[in-house]
């Protein structure tokens, strides 16, 4: 959240993650940030991350408010401050200014040179971040991700496609048998299901939807649950042991994104005969279909649609209903962000 000094030199030209504005999201496993700073891309801004010595997380602009040097290329000191590589200004890992040198400022004037920060928590062996400045309640987490954050196992590839796609081919149960014909998919091409018929049931819930589906020639369906605003849950029976992998389309920009699969192994499994990366691999084929296909996804209106597409829909118009016409409050620029 903005401190009432940074509201005094933002304004309306100034809007944070415009294509995914004011949602939590994880951005990088935990174990990738520690105290050599890191640059990433989030939804179109660059962002540093870093953890001070007493394992305290900060995410702020890359950027000093100074010179508009990237602070990702500084370093961060034994207090816990993230130093700029141009001036030297020190900032705390709330994005308070607490020193810049050869000045004599006092705290009143140090707290009109804030960088602008966002709120960080550790959840699931992720480091995750609010995608805007005001109002960042906690997260609205399934209880699979409570667990603690060591017995998370989490792969993360780029991906160049925008994050919807993901999301849209993850609530897609009938792309399987073609998408992924040659591996897990390879089943729905026996005879007996040649006449097949699909039973998708959609279920709105307070953070999403619950899909059901079912092909009335298996005994078993797939259950899948969405949460907004980019996270799928499998609910998965491999071969009788139960499998919740999480998947994430972590928005990098408007023609990439970071898909993070995270999965918590049921205790039953055994975790040196389980190969998680050939089941993590079994994304290629998506991956493939998501970067052949150009832009976000399009609204429901367009292309054409058949009853089984209901999850893609429902996504689809709450992707154009909350985050395409997201309102953003714009913050003014005033001119005492200056001291001399």
């Amino acid at each position: 959240m903005l401190s009432n000094a940074q509201k005094t030199r933002l304004g309306a030209d100034f809007a944070v993650f415009k294509m995914f504005p004011n949602f939590w999201t994880p951005v990088l496993p935990v174990s990738e940030v520690g105290r050599v700073p890191v640059a990433v891309e989030l939804a179109g801004e660059s962002i540093v991350l870093y953890r001070s010595p007493v394992d305290e997380f900060a995410a702020f602009l890359d950027r000093c408010p100074h010179r508009g040097a990237p602070l990702s290329r500084g370093q961060v000191l034994e207090d816990g401050c993230l130093q700029c590589p141009y001036h030297g200004w020190q900032f705390a890992s709330d994005g308070a200014c607490t020193h810049v040198p050869f000045n004599a400022l006092n705290s009143d004037q140090r707290s009109k040179l804030s960088v602008v920060s966002f709120p960080t928590r550790v959840i699931a062996g992720m480091l995750w971040i609010f995608t805007g400045t005001e109002n960042a309640l906690e997260p609205q987490l399934p209880p699979s991700l409570l667990e603690p954050n060591d017995r998370y196992i989490i792969h993360h590839e780029i991906w160049n496609a925008h994050w919807t796609r993901a999301i849209d081919i993850s609530l897609d149960y009938l792309h399987i048998p073609f998408v992924h014909r040659n591996s897990f998919g390879s089943e729905f091409h026996d005879p007996a299901h040649q006449d097949a018929i699909a039973q998708i049931s959609v279920t709105a819930t307070a953070n999403g939807m619950a899909v059901t589906n079912q092909l009335n020639t298996l005994p078993d369906g797939i259950e899948i649950d969405w949460h907004q605003p980019n996270q799928v849950v499998l609910k998965l029976d491999l071969g009788g042991m139960p499998l919740r992998p999480h998947l994430f389309a972590i928005p990098i920009n408007s023609q990439q994104m970071r898909f993070m699969q995270v999965v918590l192994p049921n205790p039953g499994i055994d975790r040196s005969n389980f190969d998680f990366d050939e089941f993590f691999a079994a994304s290629l084929d998506d991956r493939i279909m998501a970067e052949s296909q150009i832009g976000e996804i399009p609204n429901t209106n367009e292309g054409c649609n058949v009853p089984t597409d209901e999850p893609s829909l429902r996504f689809r118009r709450w992707y154009y209903r909350t985050v395409k016409h997201k309102r953003i409050e714009a913050i003014q620029w005033r001119s005492d962000r200056h001291l001399y």
